[in-house]
C-alpha cells in the first residue's frame, strides 16, 4: 500500500510534464530558426525562419525568393507547378510524419529579395492535398 501512495503521486508527476504536440511544434520551430536560418535552400531560395500557429495547427515557412526568381510574374506563370512541388515535398517528407498523421498544415509565404513587402508566392499545403 505504501509503495502504490508513493508511485501513484510520482506517475502523476511524470504524466503533468508531458509537453503537448503543439507546445513541441512550437518549441521546435523557434529552436530551428535560432539555429539554421536564414538558410540557403537553393540558388533561389532562401528560408528566413520557421513560425507555428497553435489554434491553426499549421507550420508556416518564411521564404526570400532571389536572382531570377525575385520576379512577380514569373512567379504568376509558375503557381499552380510551385504548389505541385510543394505538396510533393510535404508528401515525402518523413520528418514531419508524426505533424501530418494529425492532420498539421503547412504554409509557405515567399517575398521578394528586392521589396520585402511583396509577396510573391504563397500557399497552404493541407491534410487533404498530402494524404
Amino acid at each position: 500500500m505504501k509503495k502504490i501512495l508513493f508511485f501513484a503521486p510520482l506517475l502523476l508527476l511524470l504524466a503533468s510534464c508531458q509537453e503537448s504536440l503543439e507546445d513541441r511544434a512550437a518549441r521546435e520551430v523557434v529552436e530551428y530558426t535560432r539555429k539554421a536560418c536564414p538558410q540557403k535552400l537553393n540558388d533561389f531560395t532562401i528560408l528566413d525562419s520557421l513560425t507555428f500557429d497553435k489554434s491553426t495547427h499549421t507550420f508556416t515557412q518564411h521564404l526570400t525568393l532571389t536572382g531570377n526568381a525575385d520576379n512577380v510574374e514569373r512567379a504568376q506563370q509558375m503557381n499552380s507547378q510551385l504548389k505541385d512541388d510543394l505538396v510533393m515535398g510535404v508528401k515525402s517528407d518523413t520528418s514531419q510524419k508524426r505533424y501530418k498523421d494529425e492532420g498539421y498544415n503547412f504554409r509557405f509565404i515567399a517575398r521578394s529579395q528586392s521589396n520585402k513587402d511583396v509577396i510573391l508566392y504563397q500557399a497552404i499545403v493541407t491534410k487533404e492535398d498530402y494524404q
